[in-house]
């Protein structure tokens, strides 16, 4: 066989190759030392003359322990989603059983915020006790979540379960995307990201009519024990497949006892982390996430919760440029396509949950459509939503480019959100099936192409912790995009209606109005009318400030560098045999 002509190297990452040198699945794919010809094997035991067995993964598996190992990542995808549509689908069964209708959007929230304080840790943790041993950290921890949920006796009890649930609830999502960039070359990476996303959408359109179906036959509570033949499914996957080895050039370093291990996270700096991450975000809920005022901006409370969060943004950064393994390493945030990345997919992510929650609320304050209605309506932009990650993938995986790719999705996404804003109280009906679709399409191929943008750039070595960056970005947006999208709504809502409706009992019926949406279709026809066009006020600005964030999403990402895959070193970016 003719020998293959060295590639071209990848540009060099500014940031610092990892300490750790094991050989397993916490090691560095790519060792600061590591040539282009290094090869990977599988603990399987299969040889290089087994061709038939080898195929485009790069820890060498056979196509039977690839796929296996992948499916396992895919039902975490799945669980993840399934878990956060079912707990939405049943807010309202599980405060009325409390009567703590007050408390409900806590649920959702304490979860996000968990997930946001804990996702950048299972990066380092990747790197020091394991992809696997991480993976079945995050696993536990959202499986003693759901239990406690189940058994919870109280409406604070199911709150602090869920967040629980959160801490592992991150690393299900990062972990398995870490695992997706050590098994295929970086050309191949969006496809894989595009089956990742069906399995999530398929995750969400099967809990919202199964949660619904299982309160009414079995109560709420079995919405969470439902969850643990799937939960033990993937724990019992994970532990049998993610066991990949990477073979190095260098000499294999001892094997650390679960001490040394333990004596590498960065404890403080991960505690100053979610300090710094939660106490904005619980700042930035407390006013936001009831319509009953019951916080101002300018309550003391709320100011504290800010200056706290700075000192300890302060305290993070101070912490993390003594490390010897930061959490988050400093020089990432420094460098221009992780950057560049991160700030796109928080840009990102607000966009989308602003639109996943003013969409449906336009539908059924100002339209008046059922929910049932509504959730068809919503049909089209699922399957964008699945679709486009997909479809990227296949073109990056034959083109080896994504800049211009990303450029031209983003430009998709500033015209879907032009189309959204045009809608007004009145809107032809045609346009209530599309006009979401092109801005989900783009949001989708967007996220793909940036991950194989950040792992193009970065390196394999930094795959872990760079993943988690992008994801504590994500979910981040995905809490402010909820909080700041309902908070304009509520703030030009009730000015609205202040200037609209008077009389002795204008505060009480302002107040259900606002409180209820369903309560717009049972209002007389002139009140009726008023709070249809009060709502339609709202969520139009909500809808213009989506398309001011898509054109920053877009100038952004112009801030990427491209990475020529097709000059990438062979074990970082090889077609082999097709499976």
């Amino acid at each position: 066989m003719a020998a293959r002509p060295p590639s071209p190297p990848r540009p060099k990452s500014a940031i610092p190759p990892s300490v750790s040198k094991q050989a397993d699945e916490s090691a560095p794919l790519l060792g600061a030392s590591q040539e282009p010809g290094a090869s990977y094997d599988s603990n399987s035991g299969h040889d290089e003359t087994n061709k038939s067995s080898r195929h485009y993964n790069l820890a060498g598996l056979s196509q039977r322990s690839f796929w296996i190992l992948i499916c396992s990542m895919l039902t975490s995808v799945f669980l993840a989603a399934f878990d956060g549509t079912i707990v939405s689908t049943l807010l309202g069964p599980i405060s009325s059983s409390f009567k703590a209708t007050n408390l409900a959007s806590w649920l959702g929230t304490s979860y996000l915020l968990s997930v946001c304080c804990f996702t950048p840790i299972y990066g380092r943790l990747c790197n020091i006790i394991g992809r696997q041993a991480s993976m079945l950290l995050a696993l536990g921890l959202f499986s003693i979540g759901n239990i406690g949920c189940g058994f919870a006796p109280n409406m604070g009890v199911l709150i602090a379960a869920r967040a629980i649930s959160g801490m592992g609830g991150g690393g299900l999502q990062s972990v398995g995307s870490t695992i997706f960039s050590d098994l295929v070359p970086v050309s191949h990476r969006g496809l894989f990201q595009g089956y990742g996303n069906i399995v999530f959408g398929l995750g969400t359109g099967l809990g919202a009519p199964l949660g619904g179906f299982i309160n009414d036959a079995l109560g709420w509570r079995w919405a969470f024990f439902i969850q643990l033949p799937i939960m033990l499914t993937a724990i019992f996957l994970i532990f049998w497949k993610v066991r990949y080895k990477i073979e190095t050039d260098e000499e294999p370093s001892k094997v650390e006892t679960p001490r040394e291990k333990l004596a590498r996270v960065d404890f403080l700096g991960s505690l100053t982390l979610a300090g710094f991450v939660g106490a904005a975000l619980v700042a930035v809920s407390l006013p936001t996430s009831s319509t009953e005022d019951f916080y101002k901006w300018t309550d003391p409370l709320v100011l504290g919760l800010f200056a706290t969060s700075f000192v300890l943004l302060i305290c993070f950064i101070f912490v993390e440029k003594k490390a010897a393994e930061p959490v988050l390493p400093l020089e990432l945030l420094t460098s221009r396509t992780p950057i560049s990345v991160a700030i796109n997919n928080f840009l990102l992510s607000i966009i989308a949950f602003s639109v996943i929650y003013s969409v449906p609320l336009y539908f059924t304050a100002v339209i008046l459509m059922s929910p049932t209605s509504a959730g068809q309506h919503l049909i089209p932009n699922s399957f964008c939503a699945a679709s486009s990650s997909l479809i990227v993938g296949m073109v990056v995986k034959r083109t080896h480019r994504y800049y211009w790719l990303t450029f031209s999705l983003g430009i998709l996404g500033v015209l879907g959100s032009i189309s959204l804003a045009s809608w007004k109280d009145q809107v032809p009906e045609w346009m209530l099936w599309i006009n979401v679709a092109p801005l989900t399409f783009a949001a989708g191929g967007v996220s793909t192409a940036t991950i194989v943008a950040l792992i193009a750039d970065v390196g394999r070595e930094n795959v872990a912790i760079a993943t988690s960056l992008s994801y504590v970005f994500r979910t981040t947006g995905q809490v402010l995009g909820v909080a700041l999208s309902g908070a304009l709504t509520q703030s030009i809502l009730t000015k609205e209606l202040n200037s609209r409706i008077t009389g002795p009992d204008a505060s009480e019926l302002i107040k259900h109005i606002r409180q209820s949406s369903q309560s717009v279709r049972d209002l007389p026809p002139n009140l009726q009318i008023i709070a249809q066009q009060s709502y339609a006020s709202g969520l139009h600005a909500v809808f213009v400030t989506t398309i001011v964030t898509s054109v920053l999403a877009v100038i952004v990402a112009l801030g990427m560098r491209e990475v020529k895959m097709d000059g990438l070193p062979k074990n970082q970016d090889q077609e082999g045999e097709e499976v």
